[in-house]
């Protein structure tokens, strides 16, 4: 295992001669919410994770104004510093945004993509004043206040009430501080719509999304599913936004399975 920082990114590098699968993170969680992947995939894939600019330990910025276009570079920089020819790659959330972003980009860079609780939407003008509102009280003191509240959307009742993945999920939230968490915030807010660009995707594509999802429904995955022409779409029940911490052995088994048929194929 090789964890540094590539331009101010903190990364791991879990080794391993096999494909490159690399894990995105969702907001405003770092790369830990990925452990159960990790462990169950390093062995069999060369498993690469990262922290998002300005969260986790990506956190010693000189400049804390950047958009989604960045975080796109971001992780295309991190395959170029290791000469990766085609990644797999997934994203859960704000990872899928990025993912998505990079797919419409630059597609060739891709030999599959896992799309989880995500979707191809921009904000509307209702969620852009809500993310404004949020960044306000964040910013005047209210950050506990917001993230105890976000806890609450990102699992499902059932998951909600597992007092270990709670206060594991909830500890990881309170690692963020608030520069990084208004920042991604108003990155996310800069990501574009990609819902009429889904046609151009060739790229072979998973898209798993909790039941119980709030941030992102269900129906937002089936845009994913209907827009990209080679998918497989997977539903997992009784998970909500969190669906890979919730739900880890049949997440891990989707994406299994979905990569052994790709390498079939």
């Amino acid at each position: 295992m090789n964890n540094f920082k590539l331009n101010g990114l903190n990364i791991t590098d879990y080794g391993g001669s096999g494909q490159p699968l690399i894990f995105i993170h969702a907001y405003p969680l770092c790369n830990r919410m990925w452990d159960e992947q990790v462990n169950y995939f390093r062995n069999k894939y060369r498993v690469i994770t990262y922290d998002i600019r300005g969260l986790g330990y990506s956190n010693e910025l000189e400049d804390y104004q950047f958009t989604m276009e960045e975080l796109v570079n971001d992780f295309f920089n991190i395959i170029d510093h290791f000469k990766l020819d085609k990644v797999n790659a997934c994203g859960l959330s704000m990872g899928g945004y990025i993912l998505l972003r990079a797919l419409v980009r630059d597609q060739q860079r891709f030999s599959s993509v896992i799309l989880a609780d995500t979707k191809s939407e921009d904000d509307d003008n209702a969620a852009l004043v809500t993310r404004c509102e949020t960044i306000i009280n964040i910013k005047s003191g209210k950050k506990d206040e917001f993230l105890d509240g976000f806890l609450k959307k990102l699992l499902s009742e059932k998951g909600y009430r597992d007092k270990e993945l709670r206060n594991f999920v909830r500890t990881i939230m309170s690692w963020m501080d608030v520069k990084g968490l208004c920042a991604n915030m108003i990155a996310i807010a800069t990501r574009t719509n990609t819902l009429y660009l889904l046609k151009e995707i060739k790229v072979p594509a998973l898209i798993i999304v909790g039941r119980e999802d709030i941030p992102t429904p269900v129906i937002h995955s089936f845009y994913l599913k209907e827009g990209i022409v080679n998918s497989t779409f997977k539903v997992i029940e009784n998970a909500g936004h969190l669906s890979n911490m919730e739900k880890p052995e049949e997440f891990n088994n989707s994406i299994e399975e979905f990569l052994e048929k790709i390498n079939a194929g």
